[in-house]
């Protein structure tokens, strides 16, 4: 609640307070003083009073008499605050009394124990008669202490009466001080509240003062000016690209969102420009290499520029123009001279000349005609039609061309594989199929584990249509580590089945192996599940070995250190020779089907099969030959030796889950 009031009344009200606290505690200290001053004045007066006619008690005590005791009655009777006397003998017998005494009489013991007792009106004080150190009797009084009470009272009310102009005074000072005090601080909070430093909108204070007002309002002032300075420096942080200083992707895209919504004569042109072969210079030459012609490329192309366009780097190797107010012939003379700039780059580094070239994608639109998430579908399409027609190539967007509807539903299609592999709508399934041994009857079972999708309304997504458009958007090691994580998952919960199980054969993608991620997955795999490694089978084809062995060679030491086999797949299709089966070291070799299925009309698929199965058998590897239709495929098969056997003849696809039915 305190929280709640301003400064201004927080301090009036806590000056008010301590006046009243102030004023509460002299009022209590005076009253305290004063009633410790009366009772120190009504002792000494009684006293006084009582000295002055000692002598006369003693008279009367040695010698009672009638005069004696009038005279004392008389003197006794001068003193109005004086309510009652008892005079006792040595031996404590009353032997006068004057005045009211009751009360001396019903209180005497405690008299003569304490000597002086106050109460609320009266003080019984004890007087000793004596002479010559002998104590001839005692005298007892009972003092009226009204009147010193009513003193008390009347300084009371004074101070009480002073009250009031003392509480006003402070109130009026505590309103002064506070205008004064917190005036700063109000005009302050005011320019804190009209200030806007991120679009330099900043109100100035300033101060005649020269103390810490001043401190404050300069410091007020500098830091709404670093502010202005540090959003500048943000802002153009926030809407350039480091490396080459021109726009980057968030500016551009806030540009085209205005774009969109901002009507034009002409429309717009939005060009997507993606470097051939980049990533070769970056891993040839280095990446320093690699930045330097993206900075000499950016200052060459800027100078092709029209002035109505806005450039921007958008990744690491792909720029954006959005040339506006143009039309769509304008857009598309700007695209050839652009490719014609960018046909033949010259660069040297390290004594190497490099040379580079681009892609261009080309979108004209109008505003209202697209979202931008429409736009940046249509444009990364077109760019990926450009390449795809070869490098230094362009392409112009065309919604109803058939490579353009060919790449629209490859994004559509990893847009469904990334909702997969966060658990849906869309949906991966793993089937298996039988890998079945030719030479020996076994109890035992092997398969390679297939993987399926479904849609959200469970429409089936073949895998020729989905694995593309993984591979082209760089989604193969991601599902290959679903695929590795979920069988181990699901296997792992079965100890029957991996008892019966002789192995199981997973297909990883060309660039898997070397992943970093993949590589940390499977290591993190064999520590978080209980399954025997040597049953588990790496495949990786022919034309995809080659290259990624020579760079995994740490990592596949550790695979074989886990007793996890490498098998190579579709060996014979690719551009391996038969020197590569004897020095990889793999411990299954699959034959790829289309020897298989040819061997009976053409002798040299079969030779080749003869072959592959007998360097194979000198290597210590087994084999499997994939696409076995037909029992004479089987017969065959067994004749030349080949250790296991793959196709629909032998068992087809079905779901995993059955297998552990």
């Amino acid at each position: 609640m305190w929280k709640k009031f301003n400064i201004k009344t927080q301090l009036v009200v806590f000056m008010t307070l301590i006046v009243i606290a102030v004023e509460a505690t002299t009022l209590f200290f005076i009253l305290k003083i004063q009633k410790k001053e009366n009772m120190q004045n009504a002792i000494i007066e009684t006293t006084a009073i009582t000295q002055s006619i000692n002598n006369d008690f003693l008279k009367y005590i040695l010698n009672p008499n009638a005069d004696i005791l009038s005279d004392i009655t008389f003197r006794l009777s001068a003193f109005k605050k004086i309510k009652g006397v008892v005079l006792f003998d040595n031996e404590k017998n009353p032997i006068f009394k004057y005045g009211d005494s009751k009360r001396l009489i019903a209180e005497q013991t405690k008299i003569f124990e304490k000597n002086t007792i106050f109460t609320k009106d009266e003080l019984f004080i004890k007087n000793d008669i004596s002479a010559e150190d002998y104590t001839f009797g005692f005298g007892l009084v009972d003092v009226d202490l009204s009147s010193f009470k009513q003193k008390q009272q009347s300084v009371t009310f004074t101070i009480l009466a002073i009250f009031p102009f003392a509480l006003l005074f402070g109130f009026i000072m505590s309103i002064y001080l506070s205008k004064n005090y917190t005036s700063p601080f109000i005009r302050l909070l005011k320019a804190m509240k009209k200030s806007d430093p991120t679009n330099n909108k900043i109100i100035k204070v300033t101060t005649d003062a020269n103390n810490e007002i001043k401190e404050l309002f300069d410091g007020f002032n500098n830091q709404m000016d670093e502010i202005y300075q540090s959003t500048l420096q943000l802002q153009y942080q926030a809407n350039h690209d480091q490396l080459t200083n021109i726009y980057n992707r968030f500016f551009i895209e806030q540009e085209l969102q205005v774009a969109l919504k901002e009507k034009s004569d002409q429309g717009y042109n939005l060009l997507y420009i993606d470097l051939d072969q980049f990533k070769l210079i970056n891993d040839s030459a280095g990446y320093q290499a690699g930045d330097e012609l993206l900075k000499m490329i950016t200052n060459n192309y800027q100078e092709t520029l029209p002035e109505n366009s806005i450039f921007a780097r958008v990744d690491g190797d792909g720029f954006m123009v959005l040339y506006k107010n143009s039309s769509k012939d304008e857009g598309i003379k700007f695209l050839e001279n652009s490719l014609e700039k960018l046909r033949d780059f010259r660069f040297v580094w390290a004594n190497e000349t490099y040379s580079v070239s681009a892609s261009i994608a080309l979108v004209h639109f109008n505003a209202c005609e697209y979202t931008l998430k429409e736009l940046l579908k249509a444009v990364n399409t077109t760019l990926y039609t450009a390449k795809a027609k070869g490098r230094n190539k362009s392409y112009i967007y065309d919604p109803s061309d058939d490579l353009t509807k060919r790449f629209n539903t490859e994004l559509e299609t990893a847009s469904l594989i990334k909702e997969a592999l966060k658990d849906g709508p869309t949906r991966f399934e793993l089937f298996a199929q039988d890998i079945v041994p030719l030479q020996k009857q076994s109890n035992q079972i092997s398969y390679e584990i297939l993987i399926r999708m479904w849609d959200k309304d469970n429409n089936f997504i073949s895998p020729a249509d989905f694995l593309p458009a993984a591979e082209r958007y760089q989604l193969m090691a991601e599902i290959d580590m679903w695929v590795l994580w979920t069988y181990l998952e699901t296997v792992t919960k079965n100890k029957k089945h991996i008892e019966k199980l002789h192995s199981a054969h997973i297909n990883l993608a060309g660039s898997t192996l070397n992943n970093p991620d993949f590589q940390a997955k499977i290591k993190e795999a064999v520590e978080y599940f209980d399954f025997p490694w040597e049953k588990l089978e790496l495949e990786v084809t022919e034309s995809s070995a080659i290259g990624n062995f020579n760079m995994a060679n740490q990592f596949i030491s550790w695979l074989k250190e886990q007793k996890i086999g490498l098998a190579l797949d579709d060996f014979g299709t690719g551009m391996a020779s038969f020197e590569y089966l004897k020095s990889l070291p793999f411990d299954v070799v699959k034959i790829d089907g289309s020897f298989v299925k040819d061997m009976h009309k053409d002798p040299t698929d079969k030779a080749v099969i003869k072959y592959i199965q007998e360097i194979a058998q000198l290597k210590g590897q087994e084999t499997v030959a994939e696409y076995v239709e037909t029992k004479e495929d089987v017969e065959e098969l067994k004749a030349i030796g080949i250790t296991y056997g793959q196709g629909f003849y032998l068992g087809k696809p079905r779901a995993l889950s059955s297998w552990l039915d």
